[in-house]
């Protein structure tokens, strides 16, 4: 699918983090896609049930939506109300940069994987203290004052330190309640762990013992995405990630379940508009 490969191309981010504060008076309608960077949404005001990997979660206001990077995801707005929300895009490079040994920013993202639920939901006098963090990041984005970038810095590092400080307190911030297909988030979870695997249609099929034609058209369903391209970008994202810890290109591929370098190179090539190599 075409807008899945373009969203990736332009989803680099060249800043370390950037913050929008957005307002739709009219629903808008989006492509399941993802990016190259984490994202967070604190969640504001709106008629939105927000699909991430075969999940929908439907958002109530200040609710805080956490996107890895790589994750596939699309909000579905309703007519009602504004759908108003503030918007962090955060490199990857940027928590590693200011993570610490027994203290990795990266925390919350980590977490939303092992609880299995993208939204969290703090409490009314939690929320309030992080929510004043967002206001006077946002305000620091906008204004041209005196160390502008370090002072947005430092709030933003202030806002994502408290977030991760709420996880660890609790886990039952990480709200567990999504509509989803028990059977199609069962595969989703299998693929992103077994990537080196044979992940053909039809051990895919005897694994989960559904038909292939009902197994192909429901994952379609819920993601947007046919098992072959999801498995497909799936294998190439993982790979690009371990090319940029330091990993060769061809080990890269094999253990990310390509038979061979050449079609790993192509694919890798037409999705991200550049060689393996140009990453070693």
């Amino acid at each position: 699918m075409e807008e899945h490969r373009d969203s990736v191309k332009s989803g680099y981010l060249l800043e370390k983090f950037r913050l929008f504060h957005l307002k739709d008076n009219r629903p808008k309608e989006y492509e399941y896609h993802y990016h190259d960077f984490h994202k967070l949404i604190w969640f504001i005001s709106g008629n939105v049930e927000y699909h991430v990997e075969g999940k929908a979660y439907k958002l109530e206001p200040y609710d805080i939506l956490l996107v890895g990077r790589g994750q596939i995801h699309k909000p579905f707005i309703g007519t009602e109300e504004n759908y108003e929300r503030y918007v962090f895009y955060i490199s990857e490079e940027f928590l590693k940069e200011h993570s610490e040994r027994e203290s990795d920013l990266a925390l919350c993202f980590q977490m939303a994987l092992k609880e299995d639920s993208s939204v969290i939901r703090l409490s009314p006098s939690d929320s309030g203290l992080l929510f004043e963090t967002v206001k006077l990041l946002d305000r620091s984005v906008r204004e041209k004052a005196y160390a502008k970038e370090m002072y947005s810095r430092i709030l933003f590092l202030k806002l994502i330190i408290e977030l991760n400080r709420c996880c660890l307190q609790s886990r039952e911030v990480f709200h567990k309640t999504a509509r989803y297909d028990k059977k199609i988030v069962e595969m989703i979870h299998y693929i992103n762990d077994h990537l080196s695997d044979d992940l053909s249609i039809e051990n895919l099929s005897a694994r989960f013992y559904l038909s292939k034609y009902h197994m192909m058209r429901k994952f379609k369903e819920e993601t947007g995405y046919s098992m072959h391209q999801y498995i497909l970008e799936k294998r190439i994202l993982a790979a690009r990630n371990r090319i940029l810890s330091g990993m060769s290109a061809s080990t890269a591929c094999m253990e990310c379940g390509f038979k061979d370098y050449s079609t790993f190179s192509r694919a890798y090539k037409k999705l991200l508009n550049r060689l393996p190599s140009d990453d070693n």
